[in-house]
């Protein structure tokens, strides 16, 4: 339970703050709404009724933390990694941490550590599977894909398609 208190101060990315996604019909808010209740009506036993009840919701909570921290950490990276991919045209690294609700240096030393690729590397290779997809199966030109996959300049793309695939893109046409 401490570990549940301690987590903002001793991760400097997690901006002080702790997210639970907690469902609708969970007890949770059954045991909320009695503890606002109890508050509110104050006897001379409200603190003794109040004690147990705020360390229970307490224990609950920091257990259904530990348990989305474990279980969310695997679905989480591969939604990362498809959002990458689904918007390579406009992501960035700050718009991912941004829609995620992660912080971007955070998300920058996660993706190596679960993926084995930096954000960047992930962000090129989906803009270049997306590049020869295009390429091979579209009559669009080179400029136009270019721009398509979020290059402002196509000398840009063909730079990195080439030091990507090792061949310019003229070549795959």
């Amino acid at each position: 339970m401490l570990n549940f208190f301690l987590e903002p101060q001793k991760n400097r990315f997690a901006d002080e703050f702790i997210q639970l996604d907690i469902p609708r019909e969970s007890s949770v808010w059954k045991l909320l709404g009695v503890i606002i209740l109890e508050y509110a009506n104050k006897t001379e036993d409200t603190q003794k009724v109040l004690k147990p009840m705020v360390m229970a919701l307490t224990m609950y909570l920091a257990s259904q933390y530990t348990r989305q921290r474990h279980a969310g950490g695997e679905s989480r990276i591969h939604q990362i990694t498809a959002y990458i991919e689904t918007n390579c045209d406009t992501v960035s690294l700050r718009s991912a941490a941004a829609h995620f609700g992660y912080h971007p240096v955070y998300l920058s030393r996660l993706l190596p550590e679960k993926m084995g690729k930096t954000f960047s590397e992930l962000l090129l290779s989906a803009r270049m599977q997306r590049a020869r997809l295009l390429l091979d199966h579209t009559d669009l030109s080179i400029e136009k894909i270019a721009a398509m996959l979020g290059y402002s300049n196509s000398s840009n793309f063909y730079r990195a398609f080439k030091g990507y695939y090792g061949a310019s893109p003229r070549g795959r046409q």
